[in-house]
């Protein structure tokens, strides 16, 4: 019998404490054109051998005196990441140890002494099997890679609307679109640095970059009013978090469920005084605690038509004064701990001039 040309250079180890035996196998692989064959007569040092060498089918007898084959299968099972498939050579001949080979993942169980035709087919059988194995194995690894490049892209298809709409509602009133960029940074960076789970804080960092997308419904005359808005104009105002709630609610979509309900209620305070439902403590979703301190942070740090920019330590001194009345106090703590990286993506992400330039560029003009 001649082995199948897939299989020819199959990796084969034999372990018997037999040098006779390992002759008797070794010889007859080969002639059948197996001739990748190694072997080995103390099954002790079997774990060191398949750390070392890649194995397709180990022959393994079970009664050796160093150790039994039996527990060596088990040691392979717990100590080798990739445990070689095997195929049992062996005088033994009760029930229960074949039993317990073949619970412990052998491919076959033959008995000695054995038809060499007989082993033969026996192993061209098992390596067809490795073979098979390793064939779905590759290709569930590529479907897995596939399904991961997929997803990828349409995470990335995502963050990309979320943050086009996002630059959208910026535009209305804001000719800056870098708040967005940093906004979100700075919440994906507090949501990671309060909770310590990266996949929330990156659901939070996509999602918050649609905070104010319900500005897209309000009048350019209540939005871009130079001057003191009346309490009508606020009431207008205020209702960009509900619209942009209804933009982004009636879906299944975990992020677009979240984007919903930071959109509605980064605007609720610790204290319950905030719009538009007056929501108090840890009944503000915590995702909008976290962008309630982002936004302000930023905003005041920033320049806007009707003010300049206020300093770090202004900033940081009202937003600690506010801890437990406009802002979670427990997440103020750890905003303020790391304000510096906040202030580093400021650095990245510098507002731009209408003319395109960021207002760094500009100075380095003159």
């Amino acid at each position: 019998m001649i082995f199948d040309e897939a299989l020819r250079e199959a990796r084969l180890l034999v372990v018997d404490d037999e040098e006779m035996n390992i002759r008797i196998v070794t010889a007859s692989l080969k002639k059948a054109g197996c001739f990748n064959v190694s072997a080995l007569t103390d099954p002790k040092e079997v774990i060191n051998w398949c750390s070392a060498h890649p194995v397709d089918l180990l022959l393994l007898d079970l009664n050796m005196p160093s150790l039994h084959g039996l527990e060596l299968m088990a040691m392979m099972q717990r100590d080798l990441e990739h445990p070689p498939q095997v195929v049992v050579l062996t005088a033994l001949t009760s029930t229960e140890d074949k039993m317990q080979a073949l619970e412990l993942g052998a491919l076959d169980y033959l008995m000695k002494p054995f038809d060499v035709n007989e082993l033969l087919l026996r192993v061209r059988n098992s390596l067809r099997l490795v073979a098979l194995s390793k064939e779905l194995k590759d290709e569930r690894d590529n479907l897995h890679l596939e399904v991961k490049r997929q997803t990828e892209q349409l995470e990335n298809t995502q963050s990309e609307i979320l943050y086009r709409l996002g630059r959208a509602a910026e535009y209305r009133d804001n000719e800056t679109g870098a708040h967005v960029v940093r906004m979100s940074k700075s919440c994906g960076a507090l949501a990671l640095a309060a909770t310590g789970d990266s996949e929330f804080a990156n659901q939070v960092q996509m999602a918050s970059q649609m905070h104010d997308v319900g500005k897209i419904g309000i009048p350019d005359g209540v939005l871009l009013k130079q001057g003191k808005l009346n309490d009508r104009e606020w009431d207008i105002m205020r209702s960009h978090a509900r619209i942009g709630y209804e933009i982004l609610s009636d879906t299944d979509t975990p992020l677009m469920h979240m984007a919903a309900q930071i959109a509605l209620t980064h605007h609720e305070r610790w204290d319950g005084k905030g719009y538009p439902n007056g929501l108090k403590g840890a009944d503000i979703p915590l995702e909008s605690r976290i962008v309630a301190l982002c936004d302000v942070y930023d905003a005041l740090r920033s320049e806007r038509p009707y003010k300049q920019p206020w300093s770090q330590e202004d900033t940081c001194k009202l937003i600690s004064e506010e801890a437990g009345n406009h802002f979670d106090p427990e997440l103020t703590e750890v905003f303020l701990s790391i304000v510096d990286s906040v202030e580093g993506i400021r650095q990245q992400h510098p507002d731009e001039l209408p003319n395109g330039e960021s207002r760094l560029e500009s100075l380095l003009h003159y």
